[in-house]
């Protein structure tokens, strides 16, 4: 079985040639590593034709100007001579045995369900020198297909491109990744992908993630805008149809598609739906943050805080409760209690973006505090 390759290049002279050496260290070989510059400023496609001359199989790919990322993965992914394309960005690294255990798998599942379509692995977080960052995991889970598109939309667990091995033919039949689409473009193209066939989840961290300045910078201006900028493809029936085909008790598809109708700044649909729950301690919780999130979004502070207070009395580690209690507290003058919050949520999730940006506004004379508007995930993506 032969497999391809695929690497957007755009500015990574700092990192392609340890990206390129952890795909020639494979296991399993690779058959061909396509490099698909896409014009950058730096010397990194020198790199790349130097690196090329003594490994044959990696080939640069020249675009006639820069057209960004997704052009490039779709240029990479025409060019490629095989039907399995691992694809990778250029600033990431993987771990040797990555692609040996993503075929054993394949092999597995394709025994039963011929329909797989991308195989995706755990994550772990590095930083710009390389060095891994301690709690930095994300794992995802095994679905089965008609569960996959709903659980995507409401947590996408797919992280980067790092690390998928893809199916050429599905990839292509759904047209690649869309060149016009610039908010996370590649959380979109994995959401139209998930509904041509299965998705296999491979549980070992074997994708060094790296998080350095420059996609950090890009990834915090998408980030406020991502939720819902995917969210504006489908219709609110077609979400709320996916989230609910899910294996979930009710209470938990009911309040995952309030969070994205809060996302689709449907706040009244949400708040009337939150209102019809009945309680359940198991999901109190979530209901409570929830109804914070409408009260906050409508300036009914009092209410809002209150809501807070009790879920914290449930829940004294809840990440999001903390900043946006402190938020509060901030609002109203008491920089000292908000201080505290802020300092709370940020011992239990480092690196937490909202609450790292509140400490900073708190000595600003004209500040701009951020809410969070979801539950955090367990680990998060580092900012800092």
């Amino acid at each position: 079985m032969n497999i391809s390759a695929v690497i957007p290049l755009y500015n990574a002279e700092k990192y392609i040639k340890e990206t390129l050496d952890s795909l020639m260290a494979q296991t399993f070989p690779l058959d061909e590593i396509l490099v698909v510059d896409d014009c950058g400023k730096d010397n990194s496609a020198k790199v790349v034709e130097q690196y090329s001359a003594q490994h044959p199989i990696v080939r640069l790919i020249r675009q006639p100007k820069n057209q960004g990322g997704s052009a490039a993965r779709n240029k990479g992914l025409k060019e490629a001579r095989n039907n399995w394309v691992l694809m990778m960005d250029s600033d990431d690294t993987i771990h040797p045995d990555l692609l040996k255990l993503q075929i054993k798998k394949l092999k597995e599942y394709t025994r039963v369900n011929p329909g797989v379509v991308a195989i995706h692995p755990a994550y772990i977080q590095m930083d710009a020198d390389g060095n891994i960052i301690e709690k930095s995991e994300y794992r995802g889970q095994q679905l089965p297909y008609e569960e996959t598109f709903g659980s995507l939309l409401v947590r996408n667990y797919i992280i980067t491109p790092s690390g998928l091995l893809l199916n050429r033919n599905a990839a292509l039949k759904i047209g690649g990744y869309k060149t016009n689409f610039f908010v996370s473009e590649d959380a979109e193209f994995i959401l139209r992908l998930s509904r041509e066939g299965t998705f296999v989840y491979l549980d070992e961290p074997y994708v060094y993630f790296r998080r350095h300045p420059m996609s950090i910078t890009s990834d915090l201006k998408k980030a406020s805008q991502a939720g819902k900028a995917i969210l504006d493809v489908y219709l609110i029936d077609e979400v709320r149809d996916a989230v609910f085909r899910r294996n979930y008790p009710k209470e938990k598809n009911v309040l995952d598609f309030i969070t994205l109708l809060f996302q689709f700044n449907e706040f009244d649909k949400g708040f009337e739906l939150l209102s019809e729950m009945e309680s359940d301690e198991e999901y109190e919780v979530s209901k409570l943050f929830l109804m914070s999130l409408y009260y906050l979004e409508t300036n009914l502070y009092n209410e809002a805080k209150s809501h807070i207070v009790r879920l914290l009395e449930l829940n004294d580690t809840h990440g999001a409760a903390l900043n946006n209690i402190g938020v509060l507290f901030a609002l109203n003058g008491d920089k000292e209690k908000a201080k505290e919050y802020f300092n709370r949520a940020l011992i239990l999730y480092p690196g937490y973006m909202d609450a790292t940006n509140n400490l900073k506004e708190l000595r600003n004379s004209h500040p701009t505090y951020r809410y969070t508007k979801r539950e955090l995930r367990k680990n998060l993506l580092r900012y800092s």
